[in-house]
């Protein structure tokens, strides 16, 4: 045998033996044999075939060709030994050849294990992909590049109503044709099933005609850089549609909706803007009658102030003029006796002196000087207390001194109180306030004027102060007839009062709230017992908002 002959033989991927028929000795192997077995190549070429093949059929095979009957054998499974003794599967091939007139066998072997690995693999692969085709959400179909469907899913049948003879018997045209005839527009569906070779990938909505939807997406299928068919995928999306196309009559019902329902609103803001007008004149009546009643509330409680100071003026005015009808006298007196020593007349100035009465004139004279300067000093302090209670130079906030201010208050109002309570201070020592004096003033009188009316008798009034967490506070307590829970909640409205008619408005203790709460964002609280008294406690910051 040539070199290139012996080449081409160690090159080949199968095993080769070539055996002698009468001895079914090995002559010849190749380079494949003698590794695949794990047998030198000398080592085989002493060998016999049964050696190697030692399964019974085979014996039986060789036997037979050892007595002259050589048939050739294809693709025929079995064993072959190998030097470890192990046993190898290989799928052979014997043939009859002749060399010089001479029958020799030749035996072509190769190793099936690498080939059922590869077929257990693809067998695998293929019932994965069966698995995924068939599991998917969609209804899937495969078509070649000759128009011949090549896979489907059981959901494409049965989202088409496909039956299963058709599917059995594989008629591809009549399955298509069924497809297209459920279609509204069949033309289209089957223009599309048919541009299999097209590169675009597509995506529309196909309408059958029992009313359902389906959306179609297809593309190419490639092998390397050829399209050999198009994939397409079906889904069912008759229930988006319907719910798409009751949203969109939803959507337009309310559309009319919104429109009759805009109509209507603009009516109604026309007839709000009548009514907004006729409010703001309602309400700007409002303001002008509430200014009354304010107004009407200060001038009760001014008149109320001015019989009470003046009568408090009445008496200090009072003696003054009775101090000065008694210094005319004197000095009418005193003027006889300088006419006297005038005259020069001895006898005439003795009596002028004795009429006189110096002795007492000069005993009495000071003491009446005295007294009506006192009581001029007592209206000039009442004019003062006034001027501080009113403020009528500070109509702007400031820093106040607020006991100062207390005090001012219980002296113009003292006509009020002396008759009926005995006023105790308990003033605390605090800071200035950021406040409106004659505001807080006001509040003041009005709590002062409450606790007297209060007491049906005699009684006391308890004025405190003090400061806690950067507030300052003050305390008007009575021991008047108190007050039940249900007077306490309506304290504050206006127009409540409790006293009979004539005698209140209602109104100062709502004033007085608006201008504690509102006015200077403090607090104002009541605490009362039926019996037992009432106190009121109002609270201030020390700096008062801006706001």
């Amino acid at each position: 045998m040539s070199t290139l002959e012996r080449l081409m033989i160690d090159h080949c991927h199968n095993m080769m033996l070539l055996v002698e028929p009468a001895s079914l000795q090995i002559v010849m192997a190749n380079q494949v044999a003698a590794q695949t077995l794990g047998y030198a190549r000398e080592a085989l070429q002493t060998m016999s075939i049964t050696d190697i093949e030692s399964s019974l059929q085979d014996v039986f095979y060789w036997e037979e060709v050892r007595g002259g009957q050589c048939c050739s054998i294809e693709n025929q499974e079995g064993f072959y030994q190998c030097s470890d003794a192990s046993m190898l599967a290989v799928t052979k091939n014997i043939q009859l050849v002749e060399d010089q007139g001479k029958q020799l066998l030749l035996v072509q072997a190769k190793v099936m294990e690498n080939e059922r690995l590869v077929e257990d693999a693809l067998e695998n692969t293929l019932s994965q992909l069966r698995a995924t085709l068939e599991s998917t959400g969609n209804g899937i179909l495969v078509i070649d590049w000759q128009g011949k469907i090549v896979s489907m899913n059981r959901l494409l049948s049965k989202l088409w109503h496909i039956p299963e003879s058709m599917l059995l018997e594989q008629k591809d045209a009549e399955i298509l044709a069924l497809m297209t005839s459920q279609v509204v527009d069949a033309d289209a569906c089957q223009a599309r099933l048919q541009a299999v070779l097209s590169t675009e990938d597509s995506e529309e909505i196909i309408r059958l005609r029992d009313g359902r939807f389906f959306e179609c997406k297809s593309r190419p299928q490639y092998l390397g850089e050829r399209i050999v068919g198009r994939v397409f995928g079906f889904d069912d999306i008759t229930a988006a549609k319907l719910v798409e196309e009751a949203l969109r009559e939803s959507r337009d019902k309310l559309e009319e909706r919104v429109r009759e329902r805009t109509a209507d609103l603009e009516e109604a803001n026309e007839g709000l803007e009548a009514t907004k007008v006729y409010q703001e004149e309602l309400i700007k009546k409002l303001k002008e009658a509430q200014n009354q009643l304010l107004q009407s509330e200060k001038m009760a409680a001014i008149g109320q102030l001015a019989a009470g100071v003046a009568h408090e003026i009445n008496n200090p005015v009072g003696f003054v003029n009775s101090n000065l009808g008694s210094l005319k006298i004197y000095a009418n007196k005193l003027l006889t006796v300088l006419n006297a020593y005038e005259g020069n007349d001895p006898a005439e100035i003795a009596e002028a002196r004795k009429k006189a009465d110096l002795d007492f004139l000069r005993e009495d004279l000071p003491s009446l000087i005295t007294e009506s300067q006192d009581g001029l000093s007592r209206v000039t302090k009442i004019v003062q207390d006034l001027k501080d209670f009113s403020h009528v130079d500070q109509v702007d906030r400031q820093s106040a001194d607020l006991n100062a201010a207390m005090e001012s208050t219980l002296n113009v109002v003292w006509n009020e109180l002396k008759y009926k309570a005995e006023v105790i201070r308990e003033l605390g020592k605090i800071p200035p306030v950021d406040c409106v004096p004659a505001q807080i003033n006001q509040v003041f009188m009005n709590l002062l004027v409450n606790a007297a009316q209060a007491i049906q008798q005699q009684g006391k009034i308890f004025v405190r102060s003090g400061i806690e967490n950067e507030h300052v506070w003050f305390e008007v307590e009575d021991t008047g007839s108190g007050m039940s829970l249900e007077v306490q909640q309506r304290i504050f409205e206006p127009f409540f009062t409790t006293k009979p008619v004539g005698k209140g408005t209602g109104l100062g203790l709502s004033i007085s709230y608006d201008i504690i709460v509102k006015k200077h964002h403090g607090r104002l609280e009541v605490k009362s017992e039926p019996g037992k008294g009432t106190c009121f406690r109002l609270s201030l910051p020390l700096v008062m908002s801006n706001n």
